[in-house]
């Protein structure tokens, strides 16, 4: 379906130009959030009896890749409701949200990857405080980087395809990776020496 040039704009830019503030705060609300419920996720699929439809949106296992989940779902609903919130006042610049989406979405794990593999690598560093401070210090970035971004972007239709394409991949990838995981240090749960659900 092609976005007409009219629907492009309204897209980008909110009938109330003072919306950008409010959505703005809004976006910065997300980290405590995003920081409580990605938290919470970590215990639930041990408390859901290790059902597998809850592991598709929650850690499996202690894999790096698995704890992606703790950042990915809980930031994504907080995008859907801010999205949801704004969209009946025409107070949302929905293409520019969506690019501040994938850009959250996009640093987060991003930081978290490459901060762990260098504390541990480089460092000899493994600690569960370590741990935890790199995925606050990741959603975090990774929610001021999506502030920049909608205040800033200026999207076309590229850019937004771009954009709704990684966040499907990457939700494609978290979903069937719970499964079939290539066997890599980033996908492994080092206590178990296994990959995915017991593989």
């Amino acid at each position: 379906m092609k976005i007409s040039k009219k629907e492009l704009l309204f897209m980008i830019r909110p009938q109330n130009p003072l919306a950008d503030r409010s959505a703005v705060r809004y976006l910065l609300y997300g980290i405590p959030f995003i920081i409580f419920f990605g938290t919470l996720t970590h215990f639930i699929f041990a408390w859901s009896g290790n059902t597998v439809f809850v592991g598709l949106f929650v850690p499996i296992n202690e894999s790096v890749w698995e704890h992606l989940k703790m950042s990915f779902w809980p930031t994504l609903v907080w995008f859907l409701l801010v999205f949801l919130f704004f969209r009946e006042k025409g107070e949302l610049a929905a293409a520019r949200l969506l690019l501040a989406a994938a850009a959250a979405l996009f640093v987060c794990p991003l930081i978290i990857v490459t901060f762990f593999y260098t504390m541990e690598g480089a460092f000899g560093i493994e600690s569960l405080l370590v741990d935890g401070i790199l995925f606050f210090l990741g959603i975090i970035v990774g929610q001021v980087s999506a502030v920049h971004v909608y205040r800033y972007a200026e999207p076309n239709r590229l850019w937004l395809y771009v954009a709704a394409g990684f966040i499907v991949l990457f939700m494609a990838a978290l979903i069937s990776f719970t499964f079939w995981q290539p066997h890599l240090p980033l996908f492994l749960d080092k206590p178990t020496g296994t990959y995915g659900l017991g593989r």
